[in-house]
């Protein structure tokens, strides 16, 4: 589970937080609105393949793409009073009685876990962009979100990323960056970013704080550019990916693991990004698109490490194992939604399986 180090806090600042957010966002200033979250398996080549299942099928079956994840489900029986209350609610037509039972859950709550989790559900009604990805975060952090859950959070945060500048520029420690003759994309995050902010972020990443849909730039034009990384935390017991920058949330995605808990609970980082790869194993390689290949469409490969050599993130030609424990070692994902994290993921990203 993750860790839970910040204490009960939690409770007071969730119960203030939509006061904090409307400060923050008056200042302009890029400050957060502190909500104290985190804490701080393969290269495919036959030494260090990734050992993603037995048998592979005769064809590749079609993975889901992003789309309609579900809502967080509810397990109502073991919510609090407050909550139960307000999902009947809901289930009512009551929205803003709902979301005014939530709220006085998340100030009379006595844990951490209480009040992130009725944040989880306050958030699906929240209207404003920012807030909602604070509820979200704070549930992600608490290790409350569950198993399916984690579909409707990805699907929440993968909207909310269609909206930047409302739902993460004010939560942000940002730099501004003025386009100059001659810049591109690539240029700024491998060169000048690097240079001038110590920072390296990934295009796609940049593409995302902005709300770009090209890589075409002007002369002039504003870029927000994060000033901490981008950090991978995957969550064994309840299967899940979370995509961090700071104490903010990006993405979130439910992810496959390896069998017999061959999956290895450390740190580690990304050091090869491959489209399309070949699948190197038991002395064949495999090229892409062959049925046998079952590695998708994205390779992010760690690291290698003592005990720990020749795991990493990939797509998979078998959506149906994820939430479950079937692969090798490799943490697996559907091939549109490793294609999105592909995107933002630079070399160097540190990931955390704990």
């Amino acid at each position: 589970m993750l860790h839970k180090l910040w204490g009960v806090g939690l409770v007071v600042v969730l119960g203030l937080v939509w006061f904090a957010l409307g400060e923050a966002a008056g200042t302009g200033t890029g400050g957060a609105a502190q909500v104290p979250l985190k804490a701080d398996g393969m290269q495919p080549d036959e030494a260090q393949a990734p050992l993603t299942g037995a048998a592979p099928p005769p064809a590749a079956p079609a993975a889901r793409v992003d789309g309609d994840a579900p809502q967080p489900a509810a397990s109502n029986a073991a919510e609090p009073a407050l909550v139960r209350q307000a999902l009947k609610a809901r289930a009512g037509g009551d929205e803003a009685g709902a979301q005014a039972l939530l709220r006085r859950a998340i100030q009379e709550a006595t844990t951490v876990e209480q009040a992130a989790r009725a944040s989880l559900h306050l958030a699906s009604g929240v209207t404003d962009a920012a807030e909602r990805r604070v509820f979200l975060s704070a549930a992600l952090e608490a290790g409350v979100v569950h198993g399916e859950e984690y579909e409707g959070v990805g699907a929440q945060l993968r909207e909310l990323n269609g909206r930047p500048a409302e739902s993460l520029h004010a939560l942000l420690e940002l730099e501004t960056y003025a386009v100059a003759s001659g810049d591109s994309l690539w240029k700024l995050c491998n060169r000048t970013f690097p240079d001038r902010f110590g920072v390296q972020p990934e295009v796609g990443l940049v593409r995302l704080l902005n709300g770009l849909k090209r890589d075409t730039l002007s002369v002039g034009q504003k870029l927000r550019i994060p000033r901490q990384p981008l950090v991978l935390q995957v969550d064994a017991d309840d299967h899940g990916l979370v995509a961090w920058i700071g104490d903010v949330a990006i993405a979130a995605y439910r992810v496959g693991l390896g069998k017999d808990g061959s999956t290895p609970r450390r740190s580690f980082t990304v050091q090869v990004k491959q489209e399309n790869p070949a699948w190197f194993y038991a002395g064949r390689t495999i090229p892409f698109g062959d049925p046998e290949n079952i590695l998708g469409t994205r390779w992010m490969g760690f690291d290698n490490q003592p005990e720990a050599s020749g795991f990493g993130i990939h797509g998979t030609t078998l959506p149906d194992s994820i939430g479950k424990d079937e692969s090798m070692g490799c943490v697996r994902m559907r091939n549109g939604e490793v294609e999105e994290l592909f995107e933002i993921v630079s070399r160097g990203t540190k990931v955390t399986v704990q």
